[in-house]
């Protein structure tokens, strides 16, 4: 995640016209409806993924439709700012890049985002990637690395093995949170991947016990898992594949166990926009697979149109984590669960580190 200042640019353009048109015929995008609306605004994460939004997505829709696409930056969690811009009807923005947890957020009391009119057979993409409100377009796995040059043992092929400190020593890495950590734990105990949830939280414990202090570094942030795989600080970590990919393209000789979870990037639509329908066509768009396709050839996270692999290079599609041969080995985070649990799980695993 990348830290971004708040929005600061007002669109320009709002079109009621175009609003009602969507209602009558939401799925029609005429030519004088185009007229009407020659504008969206779009908020990203801001960073380094801006620009290739911008190449896969924003140019080539504003090429083909002829509506500009002004992206601004939000912040980490967006929650605030959509409730904000949607209570006040000052629509600062159109369309947002919000995660499921965010959606659960903005759907628990009111729906702050609107139903999208997709008209794709989910059965095309990836398990939990296309919701009524919500598309999925950007997959991150979440699952092992190692270096295949310094680990000193035989090379792991599953969380057992990252917990058998006998049979794969060397210095590990483990991420400082109880956010997909509990889940390795429970992977590593022989817990089924359908059967995660919800947590058996004393047994994640129990199992963290049991590798606490073989832990050379507990990671904080992902620029720091790509640093300590790089630089060889250790020999086998679990990793955000991406950030994974990022020290594999720094040199480091690392492989990569797809075993854990995968969790998503999307688009939804503040409700209510004037410019309901354009929002609409854009976030079409961006469920083709040939534009994920460029998303994905430029950032290290997978497609969620599994067509989009019909225009990705193999090796390319190699270190992806919705490539098929990948994506078997994870499954989907259960937002809703880390929505309801995260702040008690969080305060029970800084208390568990400190007793130790």
């Amino acid at each position: 995640m990348t830290t971004s200042p708040r929005f600061s640019r007002r669109a320009v353009l709002r079109s009621g016209v175009a609003a009602g048109a969507a209602l009558a015929a939401p799925a029609i995008w005429t030519s004088a409806a185009r007229a009407e609306t020659s504008q969206i605004t779009v908020s990203d994460v801001g960073g380094a993924v801006s620009p290739v939004l911008r190449q896969a997505f924003y140019d080539p829709f504003e090429k083909e439709t002829g509506i500009k696409v002004v992206s601004v930056a939000q912040d980490p969690s967006p929650v605030t700012q959509i409730k904000l811009l949607v209570d006040t009807k000052s629509y600062t923005w159109d369309v947002s890049m919000t995660t499921p947890d965010h959606i659960a957020q903005l759907t628990k009391d009111k729906a702050y985002v609107a139903d999208l009119d997709l008209g794709i057979d989910p059965a095309d993409y990836v398990e939990g990637t296309v919701k009524k409100n919500w598309l999925g377009f950007s997959v991150f796995g979440i699952a092992m690395a190692y270096n295949s040059e310094t680990l000193p043992g035989a090379a792991p092929t599953s969380w057992a093995d990252y917990w058998d400190t006998e049979k794969v020593p060397g210095r590990r890495g483990l991420y400082r949170s109880p956010w997909g950590t509990l889940e390795m734990a429970l992977l590593a105990d022989g817990v089924a991947h359908e059967d995660l949830y919800p947590l058996d939280v004393d047994r994640a414990f129990a199992k963290l016990d049991k590798i606490r202090d073989d832990i050379s570094v507990w990671w904080t942030a992902g620029a720091q898992n790509t640093q300590i795989l790089q630089s060889g600080e250790v020999d086998i970590s679990d990793t955000w594949s991406a950030r994974a990919y990022a020290a594999k393209a720094g040199g480091a000789p690392l492989e990569m166990v797809w075993s854990g979870l995968y969790s998503v990037d999307g688009w939804s639509v503040a409700a209510g926009t004037p410019r309901m329908d354009a929002a609409q066509e854009f976030v079409r768009f961006c469920a083709r697979p040939e534009q994920q396709a460029i998303y994905s050839s430029n950032i290290a996270n997978g497609p969620s149109a599994k067509k989009a692999y019909e225009y990705i290079a193999e090796d390319r599609a190699a270190v992806l984590p919705t490539a098929p041969h990948n994506i078997d080995g994870l499954s989907l985070m259960d937002s809703g669960y880390w929505g309801e649990h995260y702040d008690a799980l969080a305060e029970r695993f800084n208390e568990w580190l400190l007793a130790g």
